[in-house]
């Protein structure tokens, strides 16, 4: 597999030794644009945002900082239409329009996050202390991303350059219940080198080990007794070391190289057993090691082509420790036959060379190898020697043409076709296109064809102790989606220069042979294929602007998800969803602070449940997520302080409801949200020296 990555990484590299030499006969051209209004996702070429056939969502690195959030959970989480599904221990997942799991793919600068639980990549590892922005696009990128992007695509855009010579950064934030976020970043320019070094470390603990191996047993509405523990919410320590040269042969020829590592330690406390006599407990501890390496390289090769390649290796290791402390006489030893290592790694190339001409057509041609192998006790491939390892290959080609029509029509079309090892790819299309009847009006359509093959761990990863019993099934079969969205928008500019902005938005999306964690034995389970999934709704939002002063948005979806439970008896096939997101910001004058509030709201859910007598209705509660932050800079923006409290209706779970009792019962189980309220307190250092 290694062989294959190289040669088509010499094929990519022969080609950016050509641009270079071309690049010697040009004249110095300033390609550059504000990068604040720059879109790179899914792109022909670097394209400023209104003229962006589809539809992405940018958040910017300063809203990031003045909210306090600490990782893309807490980013995601407040964004209408993306929901972050949060788990004590195996992190936090993300929905996009009701889809999610294995069909979103998570990337940084385009490169594909690896190293999944439960379908999830998991969000809080993922740090922000050198990003830029972070774009999302909903809806189906397979023709542009292949597999795991039929759902949608986010895609963190980290700093990679600098106008200072010399730059300092750091970023440190202290939250009340036992949370800590602080970060460190050099930054030097030399001649045509930028470089750059980040350290971060996060930690949190909301609550002392002896609390923290506290269980009580609880009952649902039918008196079944079971025990549940006090506190859900294990402690973890989070390192990350990030590495990064970029070099500027000229203004239109830049290569970048990455390098990232990444350390998580989560423990999880046992209760404490036989606590009279010589008292023990079991704890388990899991390690989490990410490696991501990655070359970057973009050209004009002249006034009308534009090349881009990235070359990446990243390494996934998640190892399980198992350990008995015996409390007297405070001694901790391994347990037997209870440890576990699983390793995942993947080699992307990527290469594009599209036309920028000054005319109607443009034209987009890209090659693609992603190679995933994985190794370790839980993966068992019966047709592979040795057993415990598994690889999964995938090859593209794909072309793209674009048309603009006028100043006002703008269209895309892209096809790709693939070649996957295991399972036959089909030709994938998508379509895309965008009118702007005035300055003032603008509508977009979309149309994409989505296909993902099963996951190595889907396939052959098995999961089995005194808690679990999940296998992954050979048979898998892959999963066809498609994707429709369209949207109006009016933005208009006002008289003093405010500005009102509208839009609406209707999207629908089908996934057939979606694949499901499901029983095929009592307290068994194992992935398998679902007939038909389909989610459609609606987004309203509003927005309002008065420069230097205010700002305020709102906005409104309502989703329809498909129940499964409807196949088998007679029920609402869709049940609904709503949400609505709000946020204020005001400039506070004279004292030059900046204040934002932010409002987020996740609407009461039907659920439908199997039981013995048939199908139970049931609900998930309603909640509010509120925030507020308060910010001030001094000299010159070189330290900003914000304070803030996060959560602040101090909401931690919703109840899980049903008619008949049971698990599900009214007086029953909850489903966890959060970890309640927190007050920050944030400080920011940026010092430079031109």
């Amino acid at each position: 597999m290694k062989y294959k990555f190289v040669c088509i990484s010499i094929l990519c590299w022969s080609m950016m030794c050509f641009s270079l030499r071309a690049q010697s006969n040009l004249d110095s051209i300033a390609w550059e644009i504000d990068v604040e209004d720059v879109i790179v996702t899914a792109q022909y070429a670097p394209t400023h945002y209104k003229n962006v056939v589809h539809a992405v969502k940018v958040i910017k690195a300063k809203d990031i900082q003045r909210q306090g959030q600490n990782n893309l959970a807490e980013v995601l989480q407040n964004q209408l239409n993306l929901r972050v599904n949060a788990d004590p221990i195996l992190g936090n997942g993300l929905k996009i329009q009701g889809i999610g799991g294995e069909n979103i793919m998570i990337m940084i600068d385009g490169v594909p996050v690896i190293g999944r639980l439960n379908g999830n990549i998991d969000l809080s590892q993922i740090l922000l202390s050198n990003v830029k922005r972070i774009e999302v696009i909903e809806g189906a990128m397979s023709a542009q991303y292949g597999s795991n992007a039929s759902g949608g695509v986010i895609n963190v855009i980290t700093k990679k350059t600098q106008l200072e010579k010399l730059r300092i950064e750091s970023q440190n934030q202290w939250e009340d219940i036992g949370i800590q976020n602080n970060s460190l970043t050099i930054g030097g320019k030399i001649e045509g080198f930028n470089i750059s070094a980040t350290a971060s470390r996060y930690s949190s603990q909301l609550a002392p080990v002896d609390s923290l191996r506290i269980f009580e047993i609880r009952e649902t509405a039918d008196g079944t007794a079971y025990n549940a523990r006090l506190i859900p919410w294990n402690p973890k320590e989070q390192m990350g070391l990030e590495g990064n040269i970029a070099y500027r042969f000229s203004d239109s020829v830049n290569i970048n190289f990455q390098s990232r590592y990444f350390d998580e330690e989560l423990i999880i406390y046992g209760d404490i057993k036989r606590p009279q006599f010589r008292p023990y407990a079991f704890d388990d501890k899991f390690h989490t090691i990410r490696q991501d390496h990655s070359l970057q390289f973009s050209a004009y090769l002249n006034e009308n082509w534009y090349l881009k390649s990235t070359t990446a290796y990243n390494q996934y290791d998640r190892i399980k420790e198992a350990l008995r402390l015996d409390i007297e006489p405070d001694t901790i030893s391994i347990v037997p036959n209870a440890q576990d290592t699983s390793q995942f790694n993947s080699f992307l190339q990527r290469a594009s060379i599209s036309s920028v001409f000054n005319s109607k057509w443009n034209v987009q041609v890209g090659i693609e190898a992603f190679l995933e192998d994985g190794s370790g006790g839980r993966i068992v491939d019966s047709t592979s020697a040795p057993l415990n390892e598994a690889n999964l290959d995938n090859y593209a080609l794909w072309i793209g043409l674009k048309y603009q029509a006028d100043t006002k029509w703008n269209a895309s079309f892209n096809l790709r076709y693939g070649y996957n090892s295991k399972y036959n790819h089909p030709l994938i299309p998508s379509f895309h296109l965008a009118w702007q009847t005035n300055q003032n009006w603008r509508m977009k359509w979309s149309y994409a064809l989505g296909f993902r093959a099963p996951s190595l761990k889907e396939l052959h990863f098995n999961f089995i102790d005194t808690n679990h019993n999940i296998v992954g099934n050979p048979d898998l079969k892959a999963e066809y989606s498609q994707n429709a969205n369209w949207s109006i928008q009016y933005d208009k500019k006002m008289p003093y220069n405010h500005r009102i902005e509208a839009k609406a938005k209707v999207f629908y999306n089908q996934i057939e042979d979606r694949i499901v964690l499901a029983t095929y034995e009592p307290n068994k389970f194992n992935y398998q294929n679902l007939d038909e999934f389909q989610t459609y709704g609606f987004n309203l939002t509003f927005s309002y602007a008065i420069p230097d002063l205010l700002s305020f948005s709102s906005g409104f979806a309502y989703t329809y998800l498909y129940n499964a439970v409807s196949e088998e008896a007679d029920v609402k096939r869709f049940v609904p969803l709503s949400e609505m997101q709000n946020q204020l910001n005001i400039d506070i004058p004279f004292v030059d602070a900046h204040w934002v509030t932010t409002h987020r709201f996740i609407g009461k859910q039907v659920t439908f449940l199997s039981v013995e007598d048939g199908v139970e209705q049931g609900y998930i509660g309603s909640y509010h997520f509120l925030n507020t932050t308060l910010s001030k800079s001094f000299w010159k923006d070189q330290i900003t302080l914000a304070v803030g409290s996060k959560n602040i209706l101090d909401v931690q779970s919703v109840g899980l409801s049903g008619q008949a009792g049971g698990v599900h019962s009214s007086a029953g189980d909850t489903q966890i949200v959060d970890w309640g309220r927190t007050y920050f307190v944030r400080i920011q250092l940026n010092f430079g020296v031109l």
